[in-house]
């Protein structure tokens, strides 16, 4: 049985500073994630052990993108 996927949480993008001929004008890159106890966004830590997800979630009412960062136990030990 597959494990699910836990601990969501939202990621904050910005525009990316620079031009490149490389990346996409709409790229977007990670500044970090949304925390109720945080006015900025806090940087994302991932830890050994865990397999993440990024996956995109579109606002219901208004139709914005976001952007949602899951975890889960990965299926193999690492070789620490």
């Amino acid at each position: 049985m597959a494990r699910p996927y836990g601990d969501p949480v939202e990621i904050i993008t910005a525009p990316i500073p620079a031009q490149s001929p490389f990346i996409p004008a709409d790229a977007k890159i990670v500044v970090g994630a949304v925390a109720p106890a945080s006015p900025d966004p806090i940087p994302i830590v991932l830890l050994p052990g865990f397999e993440y997800r990024i996956i995109e979630w579109r606002h219901p009412s208004t139709h914005e993108i976001h952007w949602r960062l899951e975890r889960r136990k990965a299926g193999r030990p690492s070789d620490d």
